[in-house]
């Protein structure tokens, strides 16, 4: 957890004072992140109904519940429609951590125009995960990762530039890459002030 925090903060997402939170699994760093930053408040999302539960649970035996991390809610990347974070008041940054090599590829244009569509204009989405950049995997075991999520699946890693070509459809761009512990990444997208698909 210490290390994506650290890089939300070298991207200035600390300064966020709403969080929207994809695949957000138990919650550990919806409450982390609400702990470590005084001001930003998360609303985690999972399309598991069970995950949800344990997030929330999570969230209220910190003390957060309702306050700093909101009730879950149930988001799926991979669809056209994200109705329960519809109406919702567009935020500043947009956090999936471990999300994009687990959803299919077909998803990936669902994924960026979904969260384009719920950021303000200047707002960040800042994703942990690994990617191949040029045909070229990260690190020597990168590889042996992808085929295994692969044959489990999942979606698999996915390449950058794939990805940079469904953000830009979507209204966002290429902020930064961050290089982390354990061969893994931290990308920054900014939603530009051009309209956006809603999804």
């Amino acid at each position: 957890k210490e290390p994506i925090a650290r890089a939300m903060e070298r991207a200035g997402m600390h300064e966020s004072d709403y969080i929207l939170e994809l695949g957000s699994g138990p919650g550990q760093h919806a409450v982390f992140l609400a702990s470590r930053w005084p001001t930003t408040r998360v609303q985690p999302t999972d399309p598991d109904e069970a995950a949800r539960a344990s997030c929330d649970a999570r969230a209220e035996a910190a003390g957060f519940l309702g306050e700093k991390v909101f009730y879950a809610r149930e988001v799926d990347v991979g669809q056209d429609t994200w109705e329960y974070v519809d109406g919702d008041a567009p935020y500043e940054g947009v956090l999936a951590i471990n999300v994009v090599h687990i959803m299919p590829r077909t998803a990936i244009a669902n994924f960026f125009e979904g969260a384009a569509a719920r950021l303000r204009t200047g707002g960040t989405l800042g994703i942990y995960d690994t990617w191949t950049f040029g045909g070229e995997y990260v690190g020597p075991n990168n590889e042996r990762f992808d085929a295994q999520l692969r044959a489990q699946g999942y979606g698999g890693v996915a390449s950058i530039e794939e990805c940079d070509a469904a953000a830009a459809d979507a209204g966002l761009k290429r902020d930064d890459v961050q290089y982390l512990p354990a061969n893994n990444q931290f990308v920054t997208y900014v939603r530009r002030a051009e309209g956006v698909r809603s999804s």
